[in-house]
């Protein structure tokens, strides 16, 4: 915890984002690196908060914001067109003491000591946990003395939003290679000049953009091209490659691409096509539904396609 009035720099201490290499982890015990108000961190930091849209006891306004970091997170952080992750941060049993009142399943206890995470930032080589507690007061339940050792503590994803997220990722990778298939079968059915240059994955806003003119009349082979993909219920596959080999073998990549320690994060889709991506995305296909080609829309010469999921 820091003195009041103290201006704090973003961690150095890099977190290990573990949702890029298994994205089907819900839930995750580990330690707890720092603790934080938002409050005392620059204007920019203090941006980066998302305030919830739905108001409930445990988001009433008067809570004040905390900025939790750890050694590694399953919490996606906002970032290459996906929304950030949502959930809890709670006491590990081993770390709970008497004074403590025991965390039981998210959502039935709302007296145990709970963070709130609702907006996740990547931050140099941190990820920046931004939320609220409840109760108040818990803060102090989840620091020990310097010569304790560090409290354990689950984080636990909103499940149904990650899940949400991750289908309208991977629905959003179809979508491009649907359009890409038809524009470069023969014959075409769509400009062969066509390229990706943006996409956005949020909920009610997902769509894809493209440098070239798409007529309107072919939404209707846009959305038979993706419902063949999804009928296949092709594999998705994570790969870590060179840049090299991800410049070779994607189908859009960006320009100077840079891999981490381990190289590109690669997703691929069967043996349709793959991106250099660092979100979420389902295992299979089928996990989709049904990707819904919504609207065609054109304007100085880039075509934007929007897109939905839903549950067949």
């Amino acid at each position: 915890m820091s003195p009041p009035g103290a201006i704090n720099k973003v961690p150095e201490t890099k977190t290990d984002a573990l949702y890029q290499k298994n994205g089907t982890l819900h839930t995750h015990t580990t330690t707890l690196s720092s603790i934080t108000p938002l409050a005392t961190f620059p204007p920019e930091i203090q941006a980066l908060y998302q305030k919830p849209t739905v108001k409930s006891e445990a988001e009433i306004p008067q809570k004040s914001p905390y900025v939790l970091t750890f050694p590694e997170t399953i919490f996606h952080a906002q970032g290459g067109g996906q929304p950030s992750d949502t959930g809890t941060i709670t006491l590990h049993p081993s770390s709970q003491d008497s004074s403590t009142p025991p965390s039981t399943e998210q959502g039935k206890d709302e007296e145990a000591p709970t963070f709130h995470v609702h907006s996740v930032r990547k931050a140099s080589l941190a990820i920046l946990h931004i939320g609220t507690f409840n109760p108040p007061s818990s803060p102090s339940l989840f620091t020990t003395s310097p010569s304790s050792p560090p409290r354990q503590i689950t984080q636990s994803l909103n499940i149904p939003s990650r899940t949400l997220h991750s289908r309208l990722h991977t629905g959003g990778h179809v979508l491009s290679l649907a359009i890409r298939f038809l524009s470069t079968s023969s014959p075409s059915t769509l400009p062969p000049s066509l390229k990706e240059v943006k996409a956005s994955h949020y909920p009610g806003a997902a769509f894809v953009e493209f440098q070239g003119l798409i007529p309107g009349t072919a939404k209707g082979d846009i959305q038979a091209q993706v419902d063949k993909f999804v009928a296949h219920d092709l594999d998705v596959k994570v790969h870590f490659w060179t840049p090299e080999e991800a410049a070779e073998k994607c189908a859009m990549v960006g320009e100077g691409i840079k891999g981490g320690e381990e190289g590109v994060r690669v997703v691929e889709i069967g043996d349709v096509g793959s991106y250099p991506c660092g979100g979420t995305h389902v295992l299979r296909l089928s996990e989709l539904g049904r990707v819904v080609v919504r609207n065609i829309k054109r304007q100085k010469g880039v075509s934007k396609v929007s897109y939905e999921v839903v549950d067949v």
